[in-house]
């Protein structure tokens, strides 16, 4: 509870400007793999990895939502909506998929890893989306 607040913060303190959030999800990227280059707890790291891209939405979206008129801040509300239906059928589709190849089996921590992992690249996209809307 206390890693997750303090990452929260530093991700808020860190947003000064559009580069130093890509830096943030750079920063991100290389603390996951540096996790699971370390070859133990890998579906840990992939939750790690996508709480705190969910974070970093969260934060981007508020940012942003700060400098929009009223008019402007219910549009970004609908169109956040429609991301969410896509994420979700996205997510669908990933789990379906990997269950599909049978690579993996249905609920163990590879097939995990690899459903969290698409749906925190899911969510890093989005962020970077919103950042260009700065």
């Amino acid at each position: 509870m206390i890693q997750k607040s303090i990452t929260i913060i530093i991700i808020i303190l860190s947003f000064n400007c559009n580069s130093q959030t890509l830096k943030t999800i750079e920063k991100i990227e290389t603390s996951y793999q540096n996790c699971l280059d370390k070859g133990d707890n890998m579906k840990g790291c992939s939750v790690e990895y996508y709480k705190k891209a969910d974070s970093l939405l969260n934060v981007v979206y508020m940012k942003l939502r700060l400098k929009l008129s009223v008019e402007e801040q219910s549009s970004l509300k609908t169109e956040q909506l429609e991301w969410l239906k896509k994420r979700d059928k996205y997510l669908q589709k990933v789990y379906s998929e990997t269950k599909k190849e049978g690579d993996f089996i249905e609920g163990s921590n590879d097939f995990d890893m690899i459903v969290i992992d698409k749906k925190a690249e899911f969510v890093f996209e989005r962020v970077k989306v919103l950042i260009k809307r700065k």
